[in-house]
């Protein structure tokens, strides 16, 4: 959250944008997925990882998963993770009416790690 807020704030809705183009000569265009996922597995090739669905490698869609995987092991509730990453929640009996506000969503982001693996809050206080 720290780092969200510092961030110099821009005319563009998006994080993460698209450097210079001919179309775009000033950036700060949406990033195409498609590119995206290309230009990662140029990557992954140059360090010798292995890359593609077709080699059982990695694709950007991979780092969603282990978004996923490592915030529930964090112990964020599942349909918390669905919502974050802009999933429909799940349909069935009384899930529809689940609702994520803003606090309860970063008091679960502090329960998330990624440098070294102790929660920046305690677990067992949520």
């Amino acid at each position: 959250m720290t780092l969200l807020e510092a961030r110099p704030k821009t005319r563009h809705s998006w994080l993460f944008t698209a450097g210079a183009s001919n179309r775009y000569p000033s950036g700060g265009h949406w990033i195409n997925p498609k590119r995206l996922n290309e230009d990662f597995l140029k990557i992954l090739r140059i360090l010798n990882i292995p890359a593609g669905r077709k080699n059982d490698g990695f694709t950007v869609h991979s780092l969603r998963h282990f978004f996923k995987t490592h915030c529930i092991h964090s112990r964020v509730p599942k349909p918390v993770v669905d919502t974050w990453q802009g999933h429909k929640i799940d349909m069935s009996v009384g899930a529809q009416y689940y609702k994520l506000s803003d606090a309860d969503s970063q008091r679960f982001m502090k329960m998330v790690s990624f440098d070294t693996g102790k929660s920046v809050a305690d677990a067992d206080n949520v």
